[in-house]
């Protein structure tokens, strides 16, 4: 539920109350008055009857002037009088006044409106007539004030329905720099630091606001300046690599090329002697010291790569799959790549060919894959998008406490200003996706892959 919503409920909520305390105190108040004023006419009544019972001694027609007694009473809102005979039965009645349209029953309980009737003695000898029953009556008046009740009802509620209407539309008002807030932390989110909130409204959003402007700026500045550290970083880290490719080539290098002359000399002179057994171990040693160059030649490979620009972007990712595949027959590569590599800047050949190749390797690494997938192809919005998926029963995922490799990819993309994610695919195996922009500048992207 939203905080507009929130807010107009408990509004309404406490309208609601208020309205109901104020309904039973009015209740009350119009329960003690009816009580009141039903009393008083029953009190007038009874001083009425008594009036005309003092006269009724000397009447020679006593039965007449009881009944115009009890016709006195027509119409008469409060009270209905009756002459009852000693058996019980009436014998005359007065009409009650016409209320119009009744009461719901259970107002009139909640008004306390039934009351007991009275009956006084009619002094006549031999008791011939009985008494004179008089009935409070509280129909018209329950009428009258289930009338207003209703009258009230409906403007309370008409009042409260507008009131809530324009309670709805001034906190959204109030709310909606709130919601331009909660906006621009979204694009915050996602890295773009370029949003400002204007200085407007109530002295706590300007408050607001203006922090808020103050953290953007913050943050911007620290992103540059984490971008600028992580170019330091990875330009130390490609300097390191490169002297160890120095070292391994040119140190490492020599001394095996000049261990597998000795050996050969060694054999050579081994033959000329007749000594097979010696020959043997000359070669045992060459065959070693060849492994080992291999090794050499590989990790050269992988601290040095051929950059993709000078085997095209293409031609150099068809070599990678051509070495994977030659090492692993049993896993089928798949290449998507854009026709027009062209279109595609060196800096953003070179990022994307890294990506893939520490993709590549850790799929072939760490997953059983049967099948890997390489796309390079531009996206909506001028970036290209570079993604690697495979098969594997462990989705290439990096082993437990690696990953080294991934984490320095994705610190590499970010200084490009792009964003790589990799994680397991929904429905089997492992998936790398890099989304960078088209268009680089020069020198933004480290020259050497991470390992």
């Amino acid at each position: 539920m939203s905080l507009r919503v929130r807010v107009v409920a408990l509004f309404g909520l406490v309208l609601f109350i208020s309205v109901l305390m104020g309904a039973l105190f009015a209740g009350l108040e119009a329960k003690r008055n009816l009580g009141e004023e039903m009393g008083s006419a029953l009190s007038v009544a009874r001083q009425s009857v008594s009036g005309a019972f003092e006269d009724l001694p000397h009447s020679d027609h006593p039965e007449r002037d009881l009944r115009q007694l009890i016709a006195t009473f027509d119409g008469n809102r409060h009270v209905q009088a009756a002459l009852i005979d000693p058996n019980g039965v009436t014998l005359a009645a007065s009409s009650a006044l016409k209320s119009g349209d009744a009461a719901p029953p259970w107002f009139g309980g909640l008004l306390g409106a039934s009351a007991a009737p009275t009956s006084i003695p009619v002094p006549t000898p031999g008791r011939k007539f009985g008494t004179v029953r008089l009935t409070p009556v509280a129909a018209a008046d329950v009428a009258a004030l289930w009338r207003e009740f209703a009258g009230i009802i409906v403007v309370v509620l008409a009042s409260a329905l507008a009131g809530l209407v324009l309670v709805y539309i001034l906190i959204g008002a109030a709310l909606r720099p709130l919601q331009s807030l909660a906006d621009e932390f979204i694009h915050i989110g996602a890295g773009d630091y370029g949003g400002r909130m204007p200085a407007a409204g109530p002295t706590e959003l300007i408050r607001l606001q203006t922090g808020f402007n103050s953290m953007v700026e913050r943050l911007a500045s620290m992103t540059e300046r984490n971008r600028q550290l992580t170019d330091q970083l990875l330009t130390l880290q490609d300097e390191e690599r490169a002297d160890i490719a120095r070292d391994l080539h040119d140190e490492i290098g020599p001394h095996l090329f000049a261990a597998n002359m000795d050996a050969e000399m060694i054999a050579q002179w081994s033959l000329a002697q007749g000594d097979e057994r010696l020959v043997r171990q000359a070669r045992s040693i060459q065959a070693g010291v060849g492994h080992m160059q291999r090794l050499v030649r590989e990790l050269l490979l992988r601290l040095r790569p051929t950059p993709a620009t000078e085997l095209g972007f293409r031609a150099a990712l068809e070599d990678l799959v051509r070495f994977w595949a030659a090492r692993r027959p049993d896993v089928a590569f798949r290449l998507d790549v854009l026709e027009d590599e062209d279109a595609l800047k060196e800096p953003v050949k070179d990022l994307a060919y890294r990506v893939i190749q520490e993709a590549v390797n850790n799929a072939i690494r760490h997953g059983a894959p049967g099948t890997v997938e390489i796309a390079v192809q531009p996206a909506s919005g001028g970036d290209l998008v570079i993604s690697v998926r495979d098969d594997g029963a462990e989705g290439g995922s990096p082993a437990p406490g690696g990953g080294f490799g991934l984490l320095g990819m994705r610190e590499r993309v970010a200084a490009s200003g792009g964003r790589l994610e990799f994680g397991p695919r929904r429905e089997r195996g492992w998936a790398v996706t890099a989304r960078v922009p088209l268009r680089l500048e020069e020198g933004r992207v480290p020259k050497e892959t991470a390992a």
